[in-house]
């Protein structure tokens, strides 16, 4: 199962209002059908109530903030509506940010606004106004001033029938005036204004209200536009430092990137606008989304959905029962570990969410797909009681461990209650047995209906040869909501479920399955999460507690039976077994340094493996100690020689060359930039090597990469996969005179390229690295070649001009992209023309096959390059259609799976390496990864196992290629792949190396600056961009999203966080010197706390679990008890520490002789003053039934603070009594000067009067009672 985010809201004017609206009415539950059975259809009534995606049954109240506001049970469509709203749901009232006074309420509710009308409507002044409005004081002024000056205005006109300008409605505040000349502003006016704000101001009415060359303060022209200053001056600033570009922008008749306001500074440096200007910007202004909320929404796998609603009511009901625990616990965790606001920068808690969780069981093409949305408003209360937009990007961050929880939670219950098996799905993750692929995709039909549009649009290119035409008759995929009957709906799905061969019987059979036992040993699991080939370090050296609870929930776990199964464990048993995991000793927590903040790595704690560092810290010594001696040295006479014998090397390329012929180390890198002519660098460099009696051989991860080396440097090459196949045989051409040279190097893995150093040293070969870390990484886990060529940039040579790109505007838009200039990249090729919007996949599809097309007929070699597979195949089967209506393929083709065919004339590649088929009587001649050629014959055989395709390969020759290999089949390392393919559109990774005489290219907002910058230099004369949306969820729905940003915005922001893989070694240069076993050195301080606490957040000590056991459940407390309690545990067992002693926190930590680490100790001490106080606080909240008086924090932190526990009844009277006895007196005065006297003082001075004296000195007497009998030795807890 799978959460996906998505913010709800709207642009384009739309209200608050309207937006919730539009959510309600999707979501509210339409009246059920009556249940009507069908032969052969299992009765009952659960989908039958169903039609479209929309249900019958109401949402439910879901969350502590939910709880917290009495909303409990059944949504009500009205309550949904005003906490979508930012209103309290029973009275309406706005819930808006107080700013004032110590001591007034944080929030304004029902009862608690400024002051009521006569009407008992409340009115808000100004600070209030602002507030609701989000603007400031001043602003807020200024809208009310206004709007005293338009009434004045509207009486001066009717008095004397001249019309004066009028100003835009949001510009304005019409306030009512009390007796003491008080303004106050009405819940209807502010409405109105707010009203007004969201729709926008018209720039017509801000023209119509003065002269053009009105010169406008800032504060005028925020309260004209109903824009913030902050936001205006930003624009103006905008300006003052871009006006070159944006003005040549605004000439050549482009769109500048970013949004400005003309301004320009006044005598005093303040920034002035005209009113002209203003116009201007509010014409080019795009509204705001308006955001209320999120959609949580959790899909479902789809065979659930098939069982679900094709079974009997039993199953039906267990089943969606099963998926609701799952949604539920997935919310849970995301509520109590990760929900947080943000407050002047920082990360504050939350007393939790208000979620409306709707069930639906269709997809929106009718399909059987139970899902939940679970719409969260967008405000919830911090920890200070402030109310806040909600911080979502940590929901986005963390959304993987809540699906993994979910599906943990949901898998569980169905093995248990219904005694289902699961097995692998092709995509990844587990699928009911018994429900096979066939059945899946048969109730998959949005992915189907966009199949059936390429299948449309390939038949359409079958009956015509202009692009254009075809184009116009292809119809939008998205289906309109349709109205079914249920009963037809249900009986329609078994029909379709029959056609596939399952009946009831058959789906029945898939539950009541004899349960095979399962023996979880951890061992066995911890050895498979550090396994180098399919552990969590296997793709990557880094990983995080959500990676491993993500692979716990899918990892495959041996059975009774001899059947893998998933691992099937209660949401909470996984996560207590993914924080052993995390404190076994194969596991290295990092400490990353120099990690920006906005990093993606700085979002949650760092952790590797001791084996992938160990792998890295191998390359790092090979590098540093490969020069003890001069390798490889080439004397003078015989480089200049070589270099001499081509003159057309440049300055960079002779540096590089000399640098590696003379450097004398062992190991070296160098850069190649795309295009730059590496190869043929390296071909003058092995001249100078050989000549000087040295061996060169090189090498590459892919064989068509290898077989380039080899032509363009005349060197004997292998793949990297063959040398380290090789590596214990004698035979292996390396020894002290070899030189082995790298070319790709950054597509090496760590591992891949510590074998090949650790080969060459035993030998005493030289190495020499090439390749480009700008451009495509490793598979495997890698990045240690560009970590490398930083470390030891003075060491590195680096080739910096392209030699390929032929276009000036390309060679500069590539450069920006390098640099990460991102804007100007994207101008360039926008200028240049090669930067193409498509709105939609079939726009896309026929826009890069006209390209591609006319590149054919040009006699251009031009490939469509997408990193997706799906597009990949969807273009080679359109481009092969068009080449066939043009008669340009041979009349007798080859069927093969995945309905694809070949002819005489494709154009193929090969996507496996196969040794055993070359050219006949040429081993070395064999067919390699990557390599393209031309089918000149198809083949058929007597029975189909028995076809053939010839085809003349590029570079290697003819080979005949047999069915068992050009159709699917299992490859090296068990990847199931076809082994031919068509070669018009191909994978950004395949095209890396390449060069062509164009190309044409698709990237989206998920894709990476590395694949963008392989794309754009494949071509020589030309390389087009096409920028789309990503793929939209299959299942997706009609909710009202915010609309996302321009897609060239999308892709650009993508691009700029995007950057090369980090290996841990670099996160973490000291986490090698941990990788030794643990028997030969001790964890030490730096591994041992984390482990501690790790295993201290499942195994807390006893007497802290009771002592914190009654705090209360608000969920930033929950979080916090739960942090502090593993802390303190944990710095327990590093001191061997018991709680003892008379100091003050001893009954925690110890006594402070046992412990050297004073600063650990007092920070934990800060940490329980803290939580004791808040959940005091919180109890005494609960126990007097209002808030606290202002001045109850300092006392509470200053008992706490002596290590008390503090006691809630006594507390809760005193303070009453204290209370009583201010208001008696008619004391106002707070004074924390003296904090031992603190409380006595808010008594004021002693009375003269001898029973108001007597009176005093009790109360002052019981106060420092309380706080000296709240010590720590007679302490019970929070109570």
């Amino acid at each position: 199962m799978r959460f996906t985010i998505t913010p709800l809201g709207s642009t384009g004017g739309r209200t608050v209002g309207q937006v919730v609206d539009d959510i309600v009415r999707y979501l509210e539950p339409r009246a059920a059908a009556s249940s009507i059975g069908s032969p052969g259809v299992p009765e009952g009534d659960g989908p039958s109530s169903y039609y479209a995606d929309r249900g019958t049954e109401p949402g439910r109240w879901i969350g502590y903030g939910a709880k917290e506001a009495l909303l409990a049970g059944s949504v009500d469509p009205a309550d949904f509506a005003r906490v979508m709203a930012g209103r309290d749901p029973h009275t309406g009232a706005r819930l808006i940010t107080a700013q004032g006074s110590a001591g007034r309420r944080p929030t304004l509710g029902a009862g608690t606004t400024t002051r009521l009308g006569v009407n008992g409507l409340p009115l808000f002044d100004a600070d209030d106004t602002a507030a609701a409005l989000g603007m400031t004081k001043q602003e807020a002024g200024a809208l009310i001033v206004a709007g005293e000056r338009a009434a004045f205005g509207a009486l001066l006109t009717a008095l004397t029938g001249q019309p004066l300008p009028v100003e835009p409605d949001a510009a304005r505040a019409a306030p009512v005036i009390d007796a003491d000349g008080n303004r106050w502003i009405t819940q209807a006016e502010l409405d109105r204004v707010d009203e007004a704000r969201s729709r926008g101001v018209a720039p017509d009415t801000v023209a119509a209200a003065g002269a053009p060359d009105d010169q406008l303060s800032i504060a005028q022209a925020t309260r004209l536009s109903g824009l913030t200053s902050r936001y205006l001056r930003s624009l103006c600033r905008r300006y003052e430092d871009h006006r070159a570009e944006i003005d040549t922008a605004v000439a050549e008749g482009r769109k500048p990137r970013r949004a400005y306001l003309v301004g320009y500074r006044g005598t005093k440096n303040q920034w002035l606008v005209t009113r002209e200007n203003l116009v201007a910007y509010l014409h080019r202004r795009v509204a705001p989304a308006v955001r209320v909320g999120y959609d949580l929404t959790l899909t479902t796998e789809k065979s659930l959905g098939v069982l679900a609603l094709l079974g009997d009511d039993d199953t039906r009901a267990t089943v969606l029962d099963a998926i609701e625990a799952g949604n539920d616990r997935g919310l849970h965790h995301l509520e109590y570990r990760v929900l947080s606001a943000r407050a002047k920068g920082h990360q504050v808690g939350t007393r939790g969410w208000t979620v409306a969780s709707f069930r639906h069981l269709t997809s929106r093409a009718l399909d059987p797909f139970p899902h939940h949305h679970n719409v969260v408003a967008n405000t919830v209360i911090d920890e200070h009681g402030t109310r806040r937009a909600i911080d979502a990007r940590h929901l986005y961050w963390h959304a993987q461990e809540a699906s993994a929880l979910a599906t943990a939670e949901m898998r569980h219950l169905l093995t248990e209650t219904l005694g289902v098996r699961w097995r692998p799905s092709r995509h990844g993750g587990w699928e009911i047995d018994g429900i096979d692929d066939d059945l899946v995709r048969e109730f998959s039909q949005r992915r189907g209906e966009i199949d059936d549009a390429i299948t449309e649009l390939e038949e359409a290119i079958g009956r015509r040869t202009n692009l254009d035409e075809v184009q116009a008759v292809i119809t939008s995929t998205r289906p309109d909501k349709t109205h079914v009957d249920p009963s037809e709906l249900v009986a329609g799905w078994w029909r379709r479920a029959r056609s596939h061969g399952l009946t009831p019987e058959d789906l029945n059979g898939v539950t009541g399955r004899a349960g095979a036992a399962q023996h979880v040993e951890r061992a066995r699991v911890f050895e498979q999460l550090v396994d180098p080939e399919t552990g969590l370090c296997a793709s990557s050296s880094i990983f995080t507690r959500s990676d491993v609870i993500a692979a716990l929930v899918d990892l495959p776990v041996p059975t009774d039976a001899g059947v893998d199964q998933p691992l099937l464990l209660r949401a909470d048993d996984l996560e207590r077994l993914a924080d052993e995991f995390l404190a076994h000793d194969e596991v290295i927590p990092l400490e990353p340094v120099d990690l920006p903040r906005s990093s993606a790595l700085a979002r949650a704690e760092l952790f590797s493996t001791r084996e992938i560092l160990t792998v890295q810290q191998r390359i790092l010594d090979h590098f540093a100690h490969g020069h003890p001696a001069p390798s490889a040295f080439v004397p003078a006479s015989i480089l200049a020689a070589a270099t001499a014998a081509n003159p057309r090397l440049t300055d960079e390329q002779r540096s590089l060359v000399t640098s590696f012929c003379q450097s004398g180390r062992r190991v070296q890198c160098a850069i190649g930039r795309a295009g730059t002519g590496k190869t043929t660098t390296m071909r003058t460099a092995a001249t100078a090597w050989i000549a000087a009696g040295h061996r060169v051989i090189g090498t590459a991860v892919k064989g068509e990469a290898a077989r380039h080396l080899a032509e363009g440097a005349g060197i004997p090459t292998e793949t990297v996969a063959w040398f380290l196949a090789r590596r214990d045989r004698p035979s292996l051409p390396l020894d002290d005179r070899t030189v082995l040279i790298i070319d790709e190097a950054s597509t090496l893995s760590d591992r891949d390229l510590d074998a090949l150093l650790t080969i060459a040293a035993e030998r005493g070969a030289t190495v020499r690295l090439v390749g480009d870390p700008a451009q495509h990484g490793a598979v495997s886990a890698g990045g240690m070649f560009r970590h490398l060529c930083e470390l030891h940039a003075d060491q590195t040579p680096e080739l910096t001009t392209t030699h390929r790109l032929t276009d000036p505007t390309e060679r500069r838009a590539v450069d920006a992209l390098r640099r990460g200039d991102i804007d100007s990249a994207l101008e360039q090729l926008e200028t240049a023309g090669r930067l193409h919007i498509a709105d939609d996949e079939i726009g896309l599809y026929v826009g890069m096959l006209q390209r591609w097309w006319t590149a054919h007929l040009d006699g251009d070699d031009h490939p469509m390059v997408d990193r997706r597979h799906h597009t990949r195949r969807q273009l080679n089967r359109l481009a092969r259609q068009l080449r066939r209506a043009h008669g340009e393929l041979g009349g007798a083709e080859l069927s093969a799976t995945g309905e694809r065919h070949f002819a005489a004339g494709d154009r193929v590649v090969a996507r496996m390496a196969a040794r055993h088929l070359h050219v006949p009587d040429h081993q070395d001649r064999y067919l390699r990864n990557g390599a393209t050629g031309t089918v000149t014959e198809a083949v058929p055989g007597r029975v189909p196992a028995g076809d053939r395709l010839r085809i003349d390969f590029d570079g290697i020759g003819p080979i005949d290629v047999p069915r068992q290999f050009f159709d699917e089949h299992d490859g090296p390392g068990g990847r199931r792949d076809v082994g031919i393919d068509h070669a018009y559109a191909v994978t950004s990774y395949a095209v890396q190396g390449a060069t062509y005489d164009s190309s044409t290219s698709r990237i989206d907002e998920h894709a990476s600056r590395s694949e963008a910058y392989v794309d754009l230099t494949r071509g020589r004369h030309a390389n087009h961009l096409y920028l789309t949306r990503g793929p939209e969820s299959p299942d997706g729905e009609h909710l009202p999203k915010v609309p996302p940003p321009p897609v060239v915005d999308a892709v650009s922001n993508r691009l700029r966080a995007s950057g090369p893989e980090r290996p841990a070694v670099e996160i973490d240069p000291s986490a090698a010197q941990f990788t030794a076993a643990t028997s030969e050195i001790s964890p030490g301080p730096r591994v041992e706390p984390r482990r501690a606490r790790r295993m201290a957040i499942h195994q807390p000590d006893d007497d802290l679990v009771h002592h914190f056991s009654r705090v209360p459940s608000v969920p930033f407390l929950v979080r916090r008890r739960d942090d502090l309690v593993a802390s303190v545990s944990a710095f327990r067992h590093i001191w061997q520490v018991a709680p003892t002693g008379h100091e003050s926190f001893a009954w925690a930590l110890g006594a402070m002789a046992r412990c050297t680490d004073v600063a650990n100790r007092t920070d934990l001490a800060e940490r329980i003053v803290g939580m004791t106080l808040s959940a005091a606080a919180e109890e005494l909240r609960r126990h007097q039934g209002s808030e606290l008086p202002p001045w109850a924090p300092h006392h509470l932190r200053l008992v706490a603070a002596r290590g008390g526990r503090l006691g809630v009844a006594d507390l809760s009277h005193l303070y009453d009594r204290i209370e009583s006895y201010r208001r008696e007196r008619g004391v106002d005065h707070l004074d924390d000067a003296a904090p031992e006297e603190a409380l006595v003082a808010l008594l004021g001075p002693p009375p003269l009067d001898p029973a108001e004296r007597a009176a005093y000195v009790l109360l002052a007497e019981d106060i420092r009672r309380t706080a000296q009998t709240t010590t720590l030795d007679q302490a019970r807890g929070i109570a």
